[in-house]
């Protein structure tokens, strides 16, 4: 598995308006969808990505991305910072089949908390702030992803950048 997305404590209108200055360019599509179509809606007629893909969604007052095509990782915190403002903002993502995990998570406009573990390329391994005190390794990471009931609908938006 490799699920990725970051969400934001906004409401969906906002954040999508902040998420399209913050990457300097408007959705080229934007499709209203069945998460379990999610993915079809964003591939081309040759089964690849039409480009850079979100599911969107609003979940009890957080806007959540679920980055479908893989663009948002490796981003630096400060970037993270930029797109989150003074709201909170989580990142987080893991692959089991490379051992990879990130999570950035973002509060009053600070780092509360860094991780990544990458076992490719372990000189960017870092764990750094207290947000979330037992993300220790890859398997904390995806046990928050995997138990984060914020992160699902079976309905949302597909954002194609």
């Amino acid at each position: 598995m490799n699920p990725s997305y970051f969400r934001i404590k906004s409401s969906m209108e906002e954040a999508v308006k902040r998420l399209c200055l913050w990457n300097g360019t408007d959705c080229k599509e934007r499709i209203e969808t069945e998460y379990s179509r999610a993915v079809a809606v964003s591939l081309n007629e040759n089964g690849g990505w039409k480009g850079t893909c979100l599911y969107v969604y609003e979940n009890d007052g957080w806007t959540v991305f679920e980055d479908l095509s893989g663009g948002y990782s490796f981003l630096e915190p400060e970037q993270w910072k930029k797109f989150a403002g003074t709201d909170e903002l989580i990142y987080a993502g893991y692959n089991d089949a490379v051992i990879y995990a990130e999570m950035i998570i973002i509060q009053n406009g600070s780092v509360s908390k860094y991780f990544m573990e990458c076992d490719d390329a372990p000189e960017y391994n870092v764990n750094e702030g207290d947000g979330i005190a037992d993300i220790e390794n890859w398997i904390s990471v995806a046990s928050f992803i995997d138990h984060d009931d914020l992160v699902y609908s079976d309905r949302g938006v597909v954002l194609i950048f």
